[in-house]
């Protein structure tokens, strides 16, 4: 008897890493089983509980944790094969709690659940949404360190007052994987916490565009366009403040549209941003609600001026697509339950955690299924219980099961209490 689900799982990691180069035959297997294991096993995903739910020791869990792997490489895979023109590369930060002494780096972060900071840790991910299909593919994450690293800054940090904040370990970031992001997309969108001038100026020398959103209490100005004058100094740049609840219809352009039963109009110009100190493509957009007497405009912007204004408002809203990915891991795939002591193994597990997301999300849109991630792993975990099942009485053949094989069957993947 094969277990079919499994055997598709497998084939379909095993695409992802055909393309990739460089790899032992060994650690190949490892990928595969760690991902089986992601997304079969119940309970905490830790290196025991990995050992006991798969046919691979603690130690080899332990060991291949700390090695080097091209996540982005592997998750490019997951990638739809079709042409899509409103993508970019979607940047956030998520917070773990974790608690302990041993834990390298803990530190306190902004916990965006909690609306507060706490102490735990935090990584920086990296991922592909496309605004057509309004789907996110995880690429790739790296823990944020909060000490200052000595040597030469890169030349993205350059101006800023202090490389070493979190703006400038983000900046960092985002310059070490530029290479392999520039093929994929140019536009990186970000929330509002991004809407700095440190990184977005930092951004356009890596030569990304941002896409973000502004505070509702941005300084935006109009810029001159009329004719030049033969007067003495410098030539006139800026007009007046920009009032969200007044705008001059003359320099904004006015566009309505619909998403389901809610109506919105964007309202385009190209203005001044004062804390970002360039010219900017601004889309303010106003919800058409009757039941509220005063509708709030959220200004969003883009550093490319030739973006249509429809893009940039669409680009950002499918950014949070990616707090799903975060969801999913945290309540399927463990993303919270690593407890190595080493960096490079913390790293691993946040990446093999988000990684499996793809997997699971790729594996039930290849078979037809309508699933969520977790309705996928329950799905898995079926299967590879049949598959121990099969594997057992195979080792019987025309005769019962005994004492010592049901015992294994009803404690697969049992921790002792104590």
């Amino acid at each position: 008897m094969i277990i079919k689900p499994l055997i598709l799982l497998s084939e379909l990691i095993e695409n992802a890493l055909s393309s990739m180069a460089n790899l032992s035959k060994s650690f190949r297997t490892f990928i595969i089983e760690t991902m089986e294991v992601y997304l079969t096993s119940s309970g905490r995903m830790n290196f025991t509980q990995m050992a006991r739910c798969s046919r691979s020791c603690e130690s080899r869990f332990r060991q291949n944790f700390k090695k080097s792997f091209d996540w982005i490489a592997f998750n490019r895979h997951f990638m739809d094969s079709a042409s899509r023109h409103r993508t970019a590369i979607a940047i956030d930060p998520c917070f773990v709690p974790k608690s302990g002494k041993k834990t390298p780096d803990l530190d306190w972060f902004w916990s965006g659940c909690a609306s507060a900071m706490k102490r735990g840790l935090e990584f920086l991910g990296l991922s592909v949404v496309d605004a057509d299909a309004k789907e996110v593919v995880f690429l790739k994450a790296e823990q944020t360190f909060a000490e200052k690293l000595r040597g030469r800054k890169p030349k993205c940090t350059k101006g800023m007052k202090d490389p070493d904040s979190f703006t400038g370990w983000y900046l960092r970031m985002l310059s070490r994987n530029a290479e392999r992001l520039l093929p994929i997309c140019k536009t990186v969108v970000a929330d509002a916490y991004f809407s700095k001038e440190s990184f977005v100026t930092g951004a356009m020398f890596l030569g990304f565009n941002v896409i973000s959103r502004f505070r509702n209490d941005v300084s935006l100005k109009y810029i001159y366009r009329g004719p030049k004058t033969s007067k003495r100094g410098r030539p006139r740049k800026l007009v007046s403040k920009v009032d969200l609840d007044r705008l001059d219809m003359t320099v904004f352009r006015e566009e309505t549209s619909t998403d389901g039963n809610q109506t919105y109009i964007l309202y385009t110009a190209d203005v001044w941003a004062v804390s970002l100190g360039r010219e900017v493509r601004v889309v303010i957009v106003g919800y058409i609600d009757t039941d509220k007497k005063r509708q709030t405009r959220k200004v969003f912007f883009s550093t490319d001026l030739t973006m249509p204004a429809k893009d940039v408002f669409d680009i950002y809203r499918t950014r949070f697509q990616l707090e799903f990915v975060y969801r999913n891991a945290k309540q399927f795939t463990g993303l919270t339950h690593c407890q190595a002591r080493n960096k490079e193994a913390i790293s691993f597990a946040f990446n093999a955690s988000l990684s499996s997301v793809n997997v699971a999300r790729a594996y039930a849109r290849k078979e037809g299924y309508c699933l969520s991630v977790g309705a996928t792993k329950t799905l898995l975990h079926n299967a590879a219980m049949l598959d121990r099942f099969n594997s057992m009485s195979a080792k019987h053949a025309n005769r019962r099961l005994n004492n010592t094989d049901f015992k294994e069957l009803l404690f697969y993947g049992v921790r002792n209490a104590g």
